[in-house]
């Protein structure tokens, strides 16, 4: 049985900003700290202050170092709370300029024989950076086209990848291909239809991310079961008889599995 599908939104490190400094250690005291980079600032400062100008030039430095500081350690709180891949279903839905992806996925009867089913997806506000690749599974997906581009300087399909260039704010990529899609389940008790990893990564961490799945199908051809990850705040699962939708908010990597079966057709 073929891997799963993955589709990855990863921008190219080599052309992206570092967001946080290293953490480091420090061995002197906070106050330590502030009173040499307060002692510094004034030691470079020009020789000719008039002495009545010493107090208020020493409080500006002593405040300019105290400012640097609280900042270093916004960005060290910053970095020690990055989500390193583990799956946090979001109970508030992120901006609604944020990024988001849409999925749907138009399974036939001759889904149901071969797995294969036509795909569209598009992906919202992507995160501005000099270039960005959307990554699928080699053997799940084929033919795969770039429909549209917005705010995108490049955007071309490469195998089983979009390869895109010069992403700006509020850049849009919608593509189509074909996708195995659909297959029976290990105990013969109808299908599953596996969707994922969905991912918002950069460099090492993983970001807010909303997701739109819906996968169609001919009016009481399947009917849906249950979903894993099953139904909670964050993910929530809407289904009908001739389709179902997924809708999820997270930080993580998400897989999604939904269960299927005959209909009454």
């Amino acid at each position: 049985m073929p891997a799963r599908q993955t589709s990855e939104v990863r921008p190219d490190m080599r052309d992206c900003p570092i967001p946080f400094p290293p953490i480091r250690r420090r061995s002197a005291s906070r106050h330590r700290h502030l009173f040499l980079v307060a002692l510094a600032a004034l030691l470079f400062t020009a020789p000719s202050l008039h002495a009545q100008d010493t107090e208020a030039e020493w409080e500006a430095a002593w405040e300019e170092a105290e400012e640097r500081e609280r900042e270093h350690q916004r960005l060290l709180e910053k970095a020690r709370n990055v989500n390193e891949g583990d799956l946090v279903f979001l109970e508030t839905a992120p901006a609604p300029d944020g990024p988001r992806m849409e999925k749907r996925i138009e399974l036939t009867a001759d889904s149901l024989e071969d797995g294969w089913a036509r795909m569209m997806q598009c992906h919202y506000n992507l995160d501005a950076v000099g270039a960005a690749q959307i990554v699928y599974n080699g053997e799940r997906t084929r033919e795969i086209e770039v429909t549209r581009a917005v705010n995108i300087g490049e955007a071309v399909a490469e195998e089983a990848s979009v390869q895109m260039r010069d992403v700006g704010h509020g850049a849009i990529l919608c593509v189509r291909a074909d996708s195995l899609a659909i297959e029976p389940r290990a105990d013969g008790d109808g299908y599953r239809v596996e969707n994922g990893p969905f991912m918002r990564r950069f460099l090492d961490g993983y970001y807010p991310m909303q997701v739109r799945l819906e996968v169609r199908w001919p009016e009481g051809m399947l009917r849906f079961v249950e979903s894993d990850p099953p139904v909670q705040p964050g993910y929530a699962v809407e289904a009908d008889t001739d389709s179902v939708t997924v809708t999820a908010h997270f930080e993580g990597r998400l897989h999604s599995v939904l269960h299927l079966e005959p209909g009454s057709e």
